[in-house]
């Protein structure tokens, strides 16, 4: 049976449009990789990011500043690869590979904007018995949903499976938010997470990624 797709009523073949070479996208079967990078044996391409266009909403100077962040991805165990190709949009190749598994869709990136969030976006008012007596002083209980529909390099960690002492640890940590795909406008029904360590992101090591997919 083919597989149904929430997106079916936008979606537009990727052969129908133009896709500027080395443009930030969310999965599908269009890569645009550099020259001599095969597609990683049991991964799913997660997406591809136009550092030039990323950066300059980078106020720590973490990102590099050019290139290309490619994320592979395999959901189910939690796995993945990410490589950093500091190379001209122009220099990168095209690569096809349709499949019907997760990502198998795509999103192209048209509109990047600098945002905050706080630690109280993450609670909502206490609703029946139960949540009011566990319900914090300002009458308000943790929302392990809150965040989800977000997609975002850097802010606060996201996991419907977690707790409020298991997300605070991990935002608070060593380790930053390398990318999330969230709900909005593309997965419908899970969170993509990667985290890299302070010190790997500045010395561009992306070997030690943590990959985690976040679903109720």
């Amino acid at each position: 049976m083919k597989r149904q797709s929430w997106m079916s009523e936008t979606y537009v073949k990727y052969t129908d449009i133009e896709i500027p070479m080395g443009q930030s996208r969310y999965g599908g079967p269009v890569m645009d990789l550099p020259v001599g990078l095969d597609h990683p044996e049991g991964l799913r391409f997660a997406g591809q990011f136009d550092l030039a266009q990323f950066s300059p909403f980078d106020k720590k100077g973490l990102l590099p500043k050019t290139g290309q962040l490619i994320f592979f991805a395999d959901i189910l165990n939690d796995t993945g690869k990410v490589i950093y190709a500091d190379v001209p949009n122009s220099s990168l190749v095209r690569r096809i590979k349709e499949h019907e598994d997760n990502f198998f869709l795509g999103v192209l990136v048209d509109k990047i904007y600098a945002d905050e969030e706080s630690f109280a976006d993450r609670f909502r008012e206490a609703e029946d018995e139960w949540e009011q007596e566990h319900a914090n002083k300002d009458g308000k209980i943790w929302d392990s949903f809150a965040g989800s529909d977000q997609s975002k390099i850097f802010g606060i960690y996201t996991h419907c499976q977690y707790g409020q002492e298991e997300i605070e640890q991990i935002t608070f940590s060593d380790k930053l938010l390398l990318l999330q795909i969230g709900e909005n406008g593309f997965n419908d029904e899970g969170v993509f997470s990667v985290l890299i360590n302070r010190e790997d992101l500045i010395n561009r090591n992306f070997d030690n990624c943590e990959f985690a997919w976040g679903q109720s």
